[in-house]
């Protein structure tokens, strides 16, 4: 395309945006809980549709009746002749708020999708406090995300942002499980962000779904907020038929008794435009679309010279990441961006080394503390590692879950930007004989608890099922309250939810780490990452590590070491004896039995994450006996003990995984 053809196109997109209806985005004023934003689809012509109709209004005039009873949520139907012509509906209340404003709310709704959406099969109305809904289809019990509002407010937080995204992150989180959990799936928190300012949230699903999907739904949602919705700003929503979340600065549940209703704008067919007077209208269609046009054209130019010399990122990105790249491209950092985070990658910044590449400490602009991975440029396994990271854990949002923030994919440089985790990883307290003392029984307690509750999450709990297949103490990181995260997903699998089972000819993993289905066969499963864990829990309560007899805190197979403590009836034996503080010997006994359980050979005789979960969390229960690891005598070249096996060919792993040292600071 020559350059005067990309003016041509500028100024034609230029003029039909500039006579475009606003975006919603834009123009969304949730401050004022009156304004409405409504979505009228397949329209129909049919001559049948006078019955459907009717039909439409005899729902609608049902659910404004309902909305009198005091009831946040009412859904129902109405049968037409034969089944024929029947409509679904529903009417939510998404807070908790004054009975008579829900009505008023429902009311005002249903007036308006009829007379707006005169011909559509299926329409849905918006006010910030409810909104009202029919389909020709039955859509009850349905995890439904379209159509979606994304609400963002106009201004950036000012203060610290990684504080306001960290307590924001918890915030979600936690509304998430109490709203899945809660009987009216509706939960509000408040948060402290300094002494003299708070943080509102809520979320809500609506009442019929399953604590399953209300929590698939609005794990979902969240994951919207730091990518295509509102990363950095003060407020925002993302509003779902079946879930949404918002956060705010301001208690916005508290609503005045006496509202105003509003219908939308005739001339915008989304959203509500503010009124003006025709003057003023007038001069800004002259004058902005020549400002808008000027502007263009000078982009235009640049973004002409640019792509001579390079090639496009879009381009980059569809090579490496393929149908994924709308998501992902919100989540890409520039070069330039990260140089200056990390101080063009200091050596007094580096706080990890691994086979792919060195981990660094950063600060963006906003005073975010970030982890920056750069991989190596001459690995070819680092690329596929990256790819496979990015597209795994981009979709994944938990506490017990590192964060990614996003990441740089410029030539041949690779990066990762991860949330800054200051405790560094498990391992570096672990298997140190003085740091580990700081681990209480209480620490180790919850450490192995939020470890199993992120396996959980990833094995049942996300919209993917995924296996880890590098669960290890140096893949947990521990943050400022020594909360676990897991971390490196670079290994991690994608399988389909009724999966059981998967195999490979490239076994990946660490050594003493992966089962033996997987060493010897090539079969991963979730019990796989199952066996994992038991390893560490049995490593996590002992202060031992496992796979080598050279050092005195080393123990040739943790497993062995710990049946023989359990045959003979002695299982506190092998509790790290540094450990300070008064602790339950019955606790304790019980997470050995948990990990015994977990390290089972038979992977059908292992427990899942659900039942360990259930296992960690009861106070009384009868586990099942443990069946005796079998023996597993080691060999000079047992690192390469799988014949296919692929190999890492850096100095800091033999087993086709990473090995990351961190240093001290």
């Amino acid at each position: 395309m020559d350059f005067f053809s990309l003016l041509f196109l500028l100024a034609t997109f230029s003029s039909h945006f500039l006579h475009c209806s606003p975006s919603p985005i834009l123009q969304a004023a949730l401050d004022n809980s009156t304004h409405a934003y409504y979505n009228c689809t397949r329209n129909s012509t049919s001559a049948t549709y006078n019955t459907y109709r009717s039909n439409i209004k005899t729902l609608l005039d049902l659910l404004s009746s309902e909305s009198s009873n005091n009831a946040r949520f009412y859904n129902s139907t109405a049968v037409g002749d034969n089944n024929v012509n029947t409509v679904y509906g529903l009417f939510l209340c998404v807070r908790d708020i004054d009975p008579k404003i829900c009505q008023t709310c429902v009311i005002e709704a249903a007036k308006l999708i009829t007379s707006l959406c005169t011909t559509a099969k299926e329409a849905i109305v918006w006010y910030s406090v409810c909104y009202v809904r029919y389909s020709d289809n039955s859509f009850f019990s349905i995890v439904e995300k379209t159509p979606e509002l994304s609400f963002m407010n106009d201004k950036d937080y000012v203060g610290q942002a990684g504080r306001f995204n960290n307590i924001l992150w918890d915030m979600l989180n936690d509304l998430r499980n109490a709203a899945a959990n809660s009987s009216a799936k509706l939960a509000d928190k408040s948060a402290n962000l300094t002494e003299n300012q708070k943080l509102y949230a809520s979320a809500w699903c609506l009442p019929y779904l399953s604590a399953e999907n209300c929590s698939w739904c609005l794990t979902d949602a969240i994951a919207e907020v730091p990518t295509s919705c509102c990363r950095g700003k003060s407020g925002g929503s993302i509003l779902y038929p079946s879930c949404g979340v918002r956060f705010e600065l301001y208690p916005f549940n508290k609503i005045s008794d006496s509202i105003s209703w509003v219908p939308p704008s005739p001339t915008s067919p989304r959203s509500l435009a503010p009124s003006g007077k025709q003057k003023t209208i007038t001069i800004f269609e002259i004058i902005v679309p020549i400002i808008v046009l000027l502007v263009l054209l000078v982009l235009g130019y640049c973004c002409f010279l640019y792509r001579k010399e390079r090639k496009s990122r879009h381009d980059i990105l569809k090579e490496s990441f393929g149908n994924d790249i709308t998501t992902l491209e919100s989540l890409q950092f520039e070069f330039p961006q990260i140089e200056v985070a990390t101080d063009r990658f200091a050596a007094e910044n580096r706080i990890g080394k691994g086979g792919f590449g060195e981990v660094y400490k950063g600060i963006l602009s906003d005073g975010q503390e970030i982890a920056v991975k750069r991989l190596t440029r001459s690995s070819g396994q680092g690329a596929v590692e990256f790819k496979n990271e990015v597209q795994v854990i981009a979709k994944l949002q938990h506490r017990n879950l590192v964060r990614l923030l996003g990441f740089c994919l410029e030539d041949e440089e690779k990066i990762l930007i991860y949330e800054y985790v200051p405790n560094k990883s498990l391992d570096y307290f672990l298997f140190d004989p003085q740091k580990r003392k700081l681990l209480s029984w209480s620490q180790r307690q919850k450490i192995i608890k939020g470890i199993a509750r992120g396996i959980l999450y990833l094995h049942e709990d996300s919209r993917l099922k995924i296996i880890h297949r590098d669960l290890k103490p140096s893949n947990v990181l521990l943050d400022s309250n020594m909360n676990p995260k897991i971390s490196d997903f670079g290994m991690a699998r994608i399988v389909s939810i009724d999966q059981i089972e998967e195999s490979t000819c490239t076994i990946v993993g660490t050594y003493g780490y992966i089962s033996p289905e997987y060493a010897m066969h090539g079969y991963f499963s979730v019990k796989s990452d199952v066996y994992s864990f038991g390893i560490m829990v049995l490593e996590i309560i002992s202060g031992k590590r496992k796979g080598c007899c050279a050092e005195s805190e080393c123990i040739d197979d943790i497993r062995r070491y710990a049946w023989t403590k359990w045959a003979k009836q002695t299982p506190l034996e092998l509790m790290d004896s540094g450990i300070e503080g008064t602790y339950s010997q019955e606790e304790v006994i019980k997470y050995i039995h948990i990990g015994l359980l977990c390290v089972q050979e038979d992977p059908d005789e292992r427990p899942t994450m659900a039942t360990i979960a259930f296992y960690l969390n009861s106070s009384s229960i009868n586990l099942p006996i443990p069946l005796e690891p079998p023996y597993f005598k080691r060999s000079g070249n047992e690192e390469n003990m799988a014949p296919n096996k692929e190999l890492d060919n850096t100095r800091d792993s033999n087993n086709g995984m990473t090995m990351t040292q961190f240093f001290p600071r």
